[in-house]
């Protein structure tokens, strides 16, 4: 990788670069790089520059490459969460100190999941429950603008409180704007310029993250948060939803069960234009999309639609399979 690019020239101010990163981790290297007094630091500071923007996307891609994928995996989250802890209080990198408070809200997240949800009718119990469920929820919120408070709202509506899950769907739809940078999606510039209009430079990651992005909702393979509408899609593994699409799901769930027939039709309505338009819904998430729409036009009554929707879906799982195998997409709906 880094044959005949180390010079004589050139190595005095590697060496530089790799002692700042020893002694000074991130903020040591970002000092090296745009030292105060120079013209790049001070471009760094001004609004005009996106430097800090694409250090930033680099780590929600990184963030978008590193999943949980098994349940397996999902037994040494409580050891991830305590040494996450034991890195906070020895690391003094403002920048790694916040990736570190993403990746233990993250986790929070799937470790929710593992707990069962508090149906049972020992008050005591239920209580004891229900208190863990929501301290790693409330530790999950840390992530984004929208993931958390979308699995809040699943664990409102599998319990029964569909109220209380409508008020933080609102919430949620709130935050879904278009000047959002979804980070299931592939950056542009466009994106980046979007972003460094809506948070300064100086402002942590942590807070970045929940002024300025949005992301897909996941849910663990048998997760007791998942309604039970759409307990198939997560049968064999865990599935990552678009926030949109499930945040009209879920308000139409709550419709449906409180007996609101309006509202219900209102939402799938919107259910419909999300998924149409694909709105925050990425390529590898129109399938997905597509079975929920039908999922939702099924439980309305309209079975004719919701096998229209399921033919959709399965049209574009087969798509991308015919595309992955190198067939002949002869024959395959677009």
């Amino acid at each position: 990788m880094f044959i005949r690019k180390i010079t004589r020239n050139n190595n005095h101010t590697l060496l530089q670069v790799l002692d700042s990163i020893v002694f000074g981790g991130i903020n040591g290297l970002i000092e090296n790089v745009f030292p105060p007094q120079s013209g790049n630091y001070r471009l760094l500071t001004t609004d005009n520059d996106i430097s800090f923007v694409k250090l930033d996307f680099l780590f929600y891609r990184i963030c978008g490459l590193v999943t949980v994928t098994n349940e397996s995996s999902c037994y040494n989250m409580v050891t991830i969460l305590k040494f996450i802890e034991f890195l906070l209080k020895s690391e003094s990198s403002p920048f790694v100190v916040d990736a570190c408070k993403y990746h233990y809200a993250k986790i929070s997240q799937y470790a929710a999941q593992i707990l069962p949800t508090p149906t049972t009718k020992d008050e005591t119990k239920k209580y004891s429950m229900h208190k863990c469920n929501r301290r790693h929820l409330q530790n999950s919120i840390k992530t984004d603008a929208v993931s958390a408070w979308l699995l809040y709202a699943s664990f409102y509506y599998v319990t029964g409180q569909y109220t209380i899950a409508l008020r933080l769907i609102d919430y949620v739809l709130s935050r879904c704007t278009l000047d959002m940078v979804y980070i299931s999606f592939p950056s542009n510039k466009t994106d980046m310029k979007s972003y460094a209009q809506l948070v300064h430079y100086s402002v942590s990651l942590e807070a970045k993250m929940k002024i300025a992005t949005i992301d897909c909702v996941s849910y663990m393979s048998h997760s007791p948060f998942i309604p039970a509408e759409l307990e198939f899609m997560v049968e064999k593994s865990m599935i990552s939803l678009p926030p949109v699409v499930m945040a009209h799901c879920l308000r139409f769930l709550s419709y449906h069960h409180l007996g609101d027939y309006f509202n219900s039709q209102k939402v799938l309505n919107d259910l419909f234009l999300t998924v149409k338009t694909r709105y925050f819904i990425s390529k590898d998430e129109m399938s997905d999309s597509y079975t929920i729409l039908g999922v939702c036009c099924e439980i309305s009554g309209d079975k004719d639609t919701a096998c229209q929707h399921y033919n959709e879906a399965k049209s574009i799982l087969d798509l991308k399979f015919n595309k992955m195998h190198g067939q002949n997409e002869v024959g395959v709906v677009k």
